[in-house]
């Protein structure tokens, strides 16, 4: 049920509601846990960038762009800015040379590395409200609608989108 209409805001669908406060809280814990990041001269996508590779090893740069979900011109920015901060590395791919291949550098091994314990805390801190079955229950309802769930929503309007 939908909570009750304040002064001048409408009354969404619970759906409606429930995403608006997805969004607003994601945005908000992502900025919080985002300031740590500052000190050490990297923005939250280049930091997702440098976990991903420490993580997963070298990979495509393509596929960092899809596992973050990022266009490929962000993560072509991104990596550009990587690389100017000695922190990646490119090569072409020798199967096809078409491919460009992104490796964490010493230096961003070591940096992430550094890095990546504050911001494990971070996290920790902003979600500390909620206990270890509630956050294993987000978890779940969260999977059921992120990006691993691969939803479409149809057109609402298809008819006119057709004329």
């Amino acid at each position: 049920m939908s909570s009750p209409e304040k002064a001048g805001v409408p009354n969404y669908p619970t759906p409606v509601e429930a995403y608006v406060w997805l969004v607003r809280t994601a945005e908000h814990l992502h900025a919080l846990v985002s300031r740590g990041l500052l000190p050490y001269g990297l923005t939250p996508s280049q930091y997702s960038t440098l976990k991903v590779l420490a993580q997963r090893g070298s990979m495509m740069q393509r596929d960092i762009a899809d596992y973050l979900l990022k266009t490929g011109g962000n993560i072509t920015m991104v990596v550009d800015n990587l690389e100017r901060m000695e922190l990646v590395t490119r090569r072409k791919s020798e199967e096809d040379r078409r491919q460009t291949i992104v490796e964490l550098t010493v230096k961003g091994k070591e940096l992430f590395d550094e890095v990546y314990p504050g911001h494990i805390s971070d996290i920790d801190d902003v979600m500390s409200e909620l206990s270890e079955e509630e956050c294993a229950l987000l978890v779940k309802m969260l999977s059921r609608v992120g990006p691993e769930a691969k939803l479409v929503c149809p057109p609402q309007f298809s008819d006119t989108v057709s004329r």
